[in-house]
């Protein structure tokens, strides 16, 4: 039995790294745009500004479109909906993985989210650092709220559940572990390495990016407390919840090493 879930994750691995790189995936999910329709029924704007630590100015607004019947069907195709949580954290994130991997359209509205930053950024000259921090403010609050799962009407109030991105961007709120989720496929889908992380000691989940050592005098923290080794690469803090915390940026009560959990995703 341990072989065969050994056996799915390497394969679900190798299908995240091959498939989702970063040029073809966001082609393929950016041209299903083309495909919007009578079905969409629902616009929803998003508005966000940079948080620079070089006080770079730039603001984002950006409207997508939904199909309330795939936002449902991905609700009843959610492991933890489906499943009722009974396979854990992670089993339940690597069938969420690899429904999305079937499923392109469920990352047509993060592809789009990618595109739109990439082509900013690039309009405005903005340096790689400031473009991740960009996305990194379109997942905080205010522009996505936090809310508690049991607090969730549309997700019936379940103890535990994370939603697929496109759930969170059509709900505007999640918890940290939502949040991330939708964090997580924007970085990979922009073609960076990233970390899923889940603490069940701090009862919260956060992201890291591969780290780049250009970085280093702009990170808030030191580098003891917020950069982490994943098999030979660095990776860096990401905080998704509040908007007080920038790329390295995370809470004094607690270092990136007291997360037990490091699911990997590579670019």
């Amino acid at each position: 039995m341990e072989f065969i879930i050994i056996l799915q994750a390497v394969i679900i691995i190798f299908l995240i790294r091959t498939i989702l790189s970063k040029d073809k995936k966001v082609k393929e999910a950016t041209s299903l745009l083309n495909e919007y329709g009578d079905n969409e029924k629902e616009s929803i704007t998003y508005s966000w500004k940079l948080d620079s630590a070089r006080k770079t100015k730039l603001k984002g607004h950006l409207t997508l479109r939904f199909n309330p019947d795939e936002i449902k069907e991905q609700r009843m195709n959610n492991p933890f909906a489906t499943f009722n949580n009974t396979y854990g954290v992670e089993s339940n994130l690597r069938k969420m993985y690899f429904y999305m991997l079937n499923h392109p359209r469920t990352l047509m509205h993060t592809a789009e989210i990618v595109k739109y930053i990439n082509r900013e950024c690039s309009k405005n000259r903005i340096d790689e650092l400031d473009k991740l921090q960009f996305v990194l403010d379109f997942v905080q609050e205010p522009n996505v709220k936090y809310n508690y799962d049991h607090d969730c009407a549309e997700i019936q109030y379940p103890k535990e559940y994370i939603r697929f991105p496109d759930e969170t961007l059509y709900d505007r709120h999640g918890d940290c572990d939502c949040k991330s989720f939708l964090a997580a496929t924007l970085f990979h889908l922009m073609g960076y390495n990233v970390l899923f992380l889940i603490s069940y000691k701090l009862e919260h989940a956060a992201i890291c990016i591969e780290y780049d050592e250009r970085w280093k005098a702009l990170l808030q923290n030191s580098m003891s407390t917020v950069v982490t080794e994943y098999e030979g690469r660095k990776y860096v803090y990401c905080e998704t919840t509040s908007d007080n915390f920038r790329i390295g940026g995370i809470s004094p009560n607690f270092t990136v090493k007291d997360f037990e959990i490091k699911i990997e995703l590579r670019g």
